[in-house]
């Protein structure tokens, strides 16, 4: 057996030529979508992130400012700077790039957005309403797993899924995407205890632990689907989470660290600022 290998690229290919179509709507109505990134620091793997976010923005039609801020600025110049582009109309998706200097405390700084141009998900209200299972703006390499998994024609409903990772970024906000869809979930983390014998009962097996190699094929049910997050740097190379070469012989589906969710969490990126730049439109037509 060998696993159907999931092409991240071409789904977003797909996403973007999707809004392709509601941008150019957009301008017709006089509104260009706009995003304000704000970067901190020089490490080079945040600046080629910071980078791909810009021209994905560009490539679409679409509007991008980033700031630029050195390392040690203050965390309160930084949630001036946010408070500002909250301020501005014609701002609508706000994007601070992480990691943060340890300095700063993330969670302030994320809270500071305004939530309805918070396009990576993160502000404490929409991390709420995704918890209630209402409409929010939720965190783009969450929606863009579900994405892939509905585009693959995997049904989610009832199925076990195990997701690998209890990050507020990745893992909670995935475990409670899934639960929306009725999957039954249960979530562990690189300290969880006799963690095989737990993945291997997944149907859908969902790893965001950073953790590069965690998942051998032994803990893994033959057939399953797995999608790998996870993105360990060594020497200048990106490793999964997965023991690709062998867990690729069990698997049904199977994402490649490079290649698989990372395209489809910009595209999902770009799907926010435009829901945040329709739903601004929407919101001043209706006054």
């Amino acid at each position: 057996m060998s696993a159907q290998i999931i092409d991240g690229r071409a789904i977003a290919a797909q996403v973007y030529s999707e809004l392709t179509t509601r941008v150019a709507v957009l301008k017709a109505k006089g509104v260009i979508p706009r995003v304000a990134i704000i970067h901190v620091g020089t490490e080079e793997m945040t600046k080629r992130y910071v980078t791909l976010k810009e021209n994905a923005a560009i490539r679409l039609g679409m509007e991008c400012v980033t700031y630029h801020l050195v390392e040690d600025v203050s965390q309160q110049r930084v949630i001036e700077l946010v408070q500002k582009l909250n301020a501005d109309e014609s701002v609508h998706g706000i994007l601070v790039q992480m990691p943060l200097p340890d300095s700063m405390d993330t969670k302030t700084v994320l809270d500071a957005i305004d939530p309805e141009k918070d396009i990576d998900g993160l502000h404490f209200c929409n991390a709420g309403k995704l918890l209630n299972g209402e409409p929010a703006v939720i965190a783009c390499t969450p929606r863009a797993v579900i994405r892939i998994l509905d585009e693959t024609g995997i049904d989610i409903m009832s199925k076990h899924t195990v997701v690998v990772g209890k990050s507020v970024l990745v893992g909670r906000p995935i475990a409670i995407c899934l639960l929306n869809r009725n999957a039954t979930v249960s979530v562990c983390h690189t300290k969880t205890q006799n963690l095989g014998d737990i993945t291997k009962n997944a149907d859908i097996l969902i790893v965001a632990a950073g953790s590069a190699g965690l998942i051998k094929a032994d803990m893994v049910k033959d057939g399953a689907v797995v999608i790998d997050i996870g993105q360990t740097n060594i020497d200048g190379r990106l490793y999964g989470d997965v023991d690709f070469e062998n867990v690729s012989k069990k698997a049904s589906y199977i994402t490649k660290a490079v290649g698989g969710v990372g395209p489809m969490t910009v595209a999902m990126l770009m799907t926010n600022l435009v829901d945040c730049a329709e739903h601004e439109l929407n919101a001043r037509n209706a006054k």
